[in-house]
């Protein structure tokens, strides 16, 4: 029965072969076998060793292509910590949907839930395994702060948008609608609503451009009209003057209110943690391999 050779000792036939040791050499002195028995030895020996390389290139590129996917999640979060612009309105001054006219009537308490845009991702699939790999991790909290941060800034804006309605009705004894083809007088809510919130929040914010309300509100006596620059803000009978008046005296008041320090004091918070967000994303990308394991890289075999 011929001799039996272990796949180790074959795996030191291929290296002395390769080393440049002659076969003849290798089956006479080093492994007391014949020609055949040799060559056929060396060639299974390198077939092995081919397809174990092979394997381990494949896996390599499977964990690259893995991580890859993962850190292009984690750029989408990163790049999802947004700020909303200073002037951003999330009600709507006018039309049907989320129009501010559904929350007259509203409390501050019973405003509708301002939701804060959620992080961007691949797909939920690769955020679930990407939330494996960072269990734990305190980019979650951050992320959840944030939303919570964004959420509460927003609902200080509704709040302040109906306190800008409620004054300008209250001072100028006009109801604000967005319907212009009506009896006046009035006030138009997407020209005098809009023009008034954002002239507050650049004065709050302390912004390069501003509206200057005092030089730009004019009267129009041939429409019987009080306008800002070309823009109708309210309709009249015969009392244009005193309701330009009145919407100034308005303006001063609005500056003042303390829902205006609320919408500046949640900004400056979700500022916080828009910065803290990115820096903790970008602190994980520095890493360069995401830590600890998920599904994929325990079906891999890591």
């Amino acid at each position: 029965m011929p001799k039996r050779f272990l796949d180790s000792e074959k795996r030191e036939w291929l290296d002395l072969y390769e080393k440049g040791k002659p076969e003849r050499w290798i089956a006479k002195e080093y492994a007391h076998c014949d020609m055949r028995t040799l060559k056929k030895g060396i060639e299974e020996a390198r077939r092995k060793r081919d397809i174990v390389t092979a394997r381990v290139e494949l896996l390599k590129e499977a964990l690259r292509k893995h991580q890859d996917t993962l850190f292009k999640d984690l750029d989408k979060i990163s790049s999802s910590f947004t700020m909303p612009s200073y002037d951003f309105t999330p009600l709507a001054w006018s039309g049907n949907d989320n129009c501010i006219f559904k929350y007259l009537e509203t409390s501050t308490k019973n405003l509708p839930v301002a939701d804060a845009p959620k992080p961007a991702g691949e797909t939920l699939a690769v955020r679930k395994l990407l939330k494996e790999h960072l269990k734990n991790d305190r980019l979650w909290k951050v992320i959840a702060k944030w939303e919570k941060d964004y959420t509460d800034h927003l609902t200080a804006r509704m709040a302040l948008q109906l306190k800008v309605v409620s004054l300008l009705e209250q001072k100028t004894k006009c109801k604000m609608t967005d319907q212009y083809n009506i009896r006046p007088p009035f006030i138009l809510s997407y020209t005098t609503g809009d023009i008034f919130f954002k002239a507050v929040l650049q004065c709050a914010f302390d912004t390069e451009k501003r509206y200057d309300l005092e030089r730009d509100i004019h009267i129009d006596t041939s429409s019987h009209e009080v306008k800002f620059q070309n823009s109708t803000l309210a309709k009249c009978t015969d009392n244009e003057q005193e309701i330009k008046d009145n919407l100034l005296k308005a303006y001063k008041k609005l500056k003042k209110l303390p829902e205006v320090t609320l919408v500046v004091d949640t900004f400056k918070s979700l500022e916080e943690m828009t910065e803290k967000g990115k820096e903790v994303a970008e602190q994980i990308k520095l890493l360069g391999l995401l830590p600890g394991q998920c599904e994929i890289c325990r079906r891999l075999g890591m």
